[in-house]
């Protein structure tokens, strides 16, 4: 029996690294989502400072060159049941060398762990901008509980209904600025398919308190294949929808894209 668990757990890390190269071989893909997903970028919960950052870049010879770049930076801190996690992200995109398209985003989150570690109190901020969505800036601040639905060494499941609330500003022919309290509510999975493979997906749904047939929903699949304890190669796809986006903006947005990792 313990024979064939191996076999079949070799078969899947097999396919995984298939899957891998495929996706790397179709290179990088990037419409940017208005969701942030803070969820692929915590660590185990372990005393003092950790983090990582990641870089990822591709350039495309076509009818037109194209450069894209892309880099993410996470510091957290944990003491006993505190624990604070800092993430900055900025991406970049060059046409022909002379039009720049940027996004990105700060996000800050203080966790508390209550009793025996099954609810967790969350409170967040976060400063964002994506020119390609003509959105020029976007606070957030919100907080709630964070439920631990099931865990083992192996598998984490986590739910979380937050609130918060929402200052935008786009950057179309008005300048429209909207101020909203929405619903953050997300669902995360993670699974270590062995020492080296982790499997991780979230999905976010916010609606608007106000209006609640106004939403976005952000799912987002990630693959992690780690050289070693400091380096790891990610892949990671993200599909987002905004029911009511700024004019002439699509309602769904994707992103497919590969990266190197490093972890400290």
């Amino acid at each position: 029996m313990k024979a064939l668990q191996q076999y079949f757990m070799m078969r899947i890390s097999y396919a995984a690294i298939t899957v891998s190269l495929i996706l790397l071989s179709i290179g990088y893909m990037d419409l940017q989502a208005q969701l942030v997903n803070v969820e692929k970028s915590r660590k185990d919960a372990k005393p003092g400072f950790q983090g990582h950052v990641d870089l990822n870049l591709m350039l495309t010879q076509n009818t037109k060159q194209i450069f894209e770049a892309g880099t993410s930076a996470l510091l957290q801190y944990t003491r006993a049941r505190h624990t604070i996690l800092l993430l900055n992200n900025i991406g970049l995109m060059r046409i022909e060398g002379d039009n720049l398209i940027n996004n990105g985003f700060q996000h800050l989150r203080y966790n508390y762990t209550l009793g025996t570690g099954f609810t967790t109190a969350e409170i967040f901020t976060q400063h964002q901008y994506n020119s390609i969505r003509l959105l020029q800036r976007r606070f957030l601040l919100g907080g709630g509980p964070r439920f631990r639905v099931y865990e083992t060494d192996d598998l984490g499941v986590y739910i979380a209904p937050l609130v918060m609330y929402e200052q935008e500003l786009l950057s179309d022919d008005e300048k429209t600025q909207t101020d909203k309290f929405k619903g953050d509510l997300y669902v995360s999975i993670t699974y270590a398919l062995n020492e080296r493979i982790n499997f991780t997906h979230t999905t976010y749904y916010q609606p608007d308190f106000a209006i609640l047939k106004e939403y976005r929903v952000s799912s987002e699949t990630g693959l992690e294949m780690k050289f070693n304890e400091s380096f790891s190669f990610l892949v990671t796809f993200n599909l987002a929808y905004d029911s009511d986006p700024p004019m002439n903006i699509p309602e769904l947005f994707y992103t497919l894209k590969n990266g190197i990792m490093y972890n400290f």
